[in-house]
């Protein structure tokens, strides 16, 4: 079987149900293993700078689609050469990938005729449904169904008579808090989520209002950033002074995206990772994870 993933979450889900030898394609974004790095990206950015200021990228995006212009740009001879069985895409957010109405078009013009499996999940149920639906059109059902347990199985605990508040920061500028699965991650974990509901999408917000709801818990995890990224562009910041690292009784981490974002088998980890720092640590995380202490505003910042 020849296996073609758009979608780093996807790809994450084949190599993890023992398929990953099937893979011949891939999107540029699709790092994880890093075996796969080594893949043709048959997807890639149109215009992606990830090193610009979060706000330049945000209004960037936001006039690409307001413009009804795709972020992404399939290579179709590529695509024909590889003669994929099975494509792995989505249809939930413009801004992850290309959706399958442009995957369709792209295999018309290729001369090829795959099975598209499309990916909408908004739920960590819906995550685990998609997980056994990969397992079933790779030919993998039993592994599919034995890793999508894993993702329920996790019952939250034991509901204290409060519950802390817990803000999950998916965009930095403007700030975005996590929504889709992230609010049932943080509920699994113990906590109360700030922002949307469970399946509903990511809230926009300012990071003056997010201080004023005091979370216990803050965990900025931007999208397709670094933890390394994320710190640079709060280093550079007065807001990432001034709001972000005051006031968390249990602090302000910069985590891995993969522990909220990609909508696979690593989300169980988000679930650990937000349960670890509610107790007041972190045992060996699997993905980057770094407390924010930025240093004091200076007297120009505050102004």
């Amino acid at each position: 079987m020849r296996i073609v993933s758009l979608l780093p979450s996807a790809t994450e889900m084949v190599v993890a149900l023992g398929r990953g030898r099937d893979l011949v394609g891939r999107s540029s974004e699709c790092d994880f293993p890093g075996s796969v790095r080594k893949l043709p990206a048959v997807m890639r950015a149109r215009a992606w700078d990830g090193d610009r200021p979060s706000a330049e990228i945000d209004d960037r995006v936001r006039s690409t689609r307001s413009a009804g212009e795709s972020l992404y740009i399939l290579d179709v001879p590529l695509l024909a050469r590889l003669r994929p069985d099975v494509i792995l895409t989505q249809d939930l957010c413009g801004v992850c990938s290309v959706a399958d109405a442009e995957v369709a078009a792209a295999c018309r013009l290729a001369g090829v005729d795959p099975q598209i499996v499309s990916l909408t999940p908004r739920t960590l149920a819906e995550v685990a449904d998609t997980i056994e639906a990969v397992g079933r059109a790779i030919g993998a059902p039993i592994a599919g169904r034995r890793l999508g347990a894993t993702l329920r199985s996790r019952p939250a605990p034991p509901s204290p008579s409060k519950r802390p508040l817990v803000a999950v920061v998916e965009w930095l500028d403007p700030p975005i808090l996590a929504g889709l699965w992230t609010p049932e991650i943080i509920e699994r974990a113990g906590g109360s989520a700030l922002g949307p509901r469970p399946g509903a999408v990511g809230h926009r917000t300012t990071w003056a209002a997010i201080h004023r709801s005091h979370p216990s818990l803050v965990v900025v995890a931007p999208c397709s950033f670094s933890v390394a990224r994320t710190a640079r562009e709060l280093s550079d910041s007065p807001w990432g002074n001034r709001l972000v690292g005051r006031g968390a009784e249990r602090g302000v981490w910069l985590a891995d995206e993969a522990y909220f974002s990609r909508p696979g088998p690593r989300l169980a980890h988000g679930i650990s990772l937000v349960r670890s720092l509610l107790k007041g640590g972190v045992a060996s995380p699997p993905m980057p994870i770094q407390r924010w202490d930025p240093p004091p505003p200076t007297e120009e910042a505050e102004r």
